[in-house]
């Protein structure tokens, strides 16, 4: 594996982990002063862009693997990118229709934790292997 690819990875696995401490903090505190209701929909939001963080780092990988075909890695970033979006819509709208989530706590828990964003870059070490 690369130097690239390992730090891209370290950095995607600080990222997600950065989330999931903003998200777990929200939880936390939102359980303790409103109760569960709250704060599942605050865990469901920043489930969410934990999981398109991860999808969106596997797309990458994947793109980027195809380094002697430019045309064809621009265009899986850009179908990545859109099938991120689509993703991100299709689930807030199944919490908020089918679970029935606080709509203010699923935008709020999605808000939050896409902070993470960032952060994630910020904890990197670039240039050491």
């Amino acid at each position: 594996m690369s130097f690239a690819a390992k730090a891209y990875r370290r950095m995607l696995y600080k990222m997600v982990g950065i989330q999931g401490i903003l998200v777990a903090i929200l939880v936390v505190c939102s359980y303790m002063k409103w109760g569960t209701e709250y704060s599942a929909g605050l865990f469901y939001g920043g489930a969410v862009t934990v999981v398109t963080t991860l999808y969106s780092g596997w797309r990458f990988k994947l793109d980027t693997e195809q380094v002697d075909k430019p045309a064809v890695m621009m265009a899986g970033l850009y179908r990545g990118t859109l099938l991120r979006f689509l993703m991100v819509i299709a689930l807030l709208v199944l919490g908020l229709r089918y679970f029935q989530l606080d709509p203010v706590a699923v935008i709020l828990g999605f808000v939050v934790t896409q902070s993470g964003y960032f952060f994630g870059p910020l904890t990197a070490r670039w240039g050491r292997q």
